[in-house]
């Protein structure tokens, strides 16, 4: 290689770094003792209901707009992690199912609405479908009893926040940053997901855990976006690792 070639990727590899940088937040000094505890914390609510691998549940979803008020019943069958087939229902009537496989999505309208069409995708943003733009595979982390806390190598509590009960998660590399909300007795109340400028794509809050003879599940959820969209889920059944055969993702007419 060249002076003058080394001389400008050199260039080109510096201005890669700074730009990486200046998108990157900055990370402020913390206590080493505190960090290992905030650590150890998000491991937990990354590894919390792991054991569950697939689930079938029924509950109410209640989704508000600054235009309109929804409210409807889903059930679901869904395996860890990226099959779900869930069916909306009004009235006790089906109207909208739809199937993810893991490698397509599929939809199919119980009214008429729309033909049954696919599209190939492992893991398709939602927000066009329930209005808050959260990935199918965080949905179905939610839908398993788990919590949706993505990879990370860095956790820290917020040095504005005395009470240690907001850590900001971060990985290297990787400038979308995650914030865990724990309350008073160390359980996560709550997350928050950013994308790699900072802005908010949801934000969810945990109202309420119900006690199992298998451990405790999330039943009241709310989700919001960064234009106040809200969705608020509250599970009413939920039996964890049933058997579920591969037939439950074929879709048909018929079904």
């Amino acid at each position: 290689m060249t002076n003058q070639k080394f001389i400008s990727t050199l260039i080109y590899v510096t201005f890669l770094i700074v730009i990486a940088a200046g998108c990157a937040p900055l990370r402020p000094d913390t206590n080493p003792l505190l960090d290992k505890k905030a650590f150890d914390i998000s491991t937990r609510a990354r590894s919390f209901n792991q054991h569950i691998m697939t689930a079938k549940g029924t509950a109410w979803a209640r989704l508000e707009t600054k235009t309109h008020v929804e409210k409807f019943k889903i059930a679901w069958a869904a395996v860890f992690p990226n099959k779900i087939r869930i069916t909306f229902l009004l009235s006790g009537h089906p109207i909208e199912t739809i199937v993810a496989t893991g490698e397509k999505i599929t939809f199919l309208s119980h009214t008429g609405k729309h033909t049954k069409y696919s599209y190939y995708s492992k893991d398709p943003d939602m927000k066009d479908y329930i209005h808050i733009p959260i990935k199918l595979s965080d949905m179905i982390s939610v839908l398993l009893g788990r919590l949706p806390v993505k990879k990370f190598d860095d956790a820290y509590f917020s040095p504005s926040d005395a009470s240690l009960s907001t850590i900001t998660l971060g990985r290297t590399w990787k400038s979308a940053t995650q914030y865990l909300h724990v309350n008073s007795k160390g359980k996560v109340a709550g997350l928050k997901m950013t994308d790699y400028e900072g802005t908010l794509l949801y934000d969810m809050t945990i109202i309420k855990y119900k006690t199992y003879n298998f451990g405790d599940i999330p039943i009241q959820i709310k989700l919001k976006d960064k234009d106040n969209k809200i969705l608020m889920l509250s599970i009413t059944n939920f039996l964890p690792n049933p058997p579920i055969k591969e037939s439950v993702f074929q879709l048909t007419e018929s079904r």
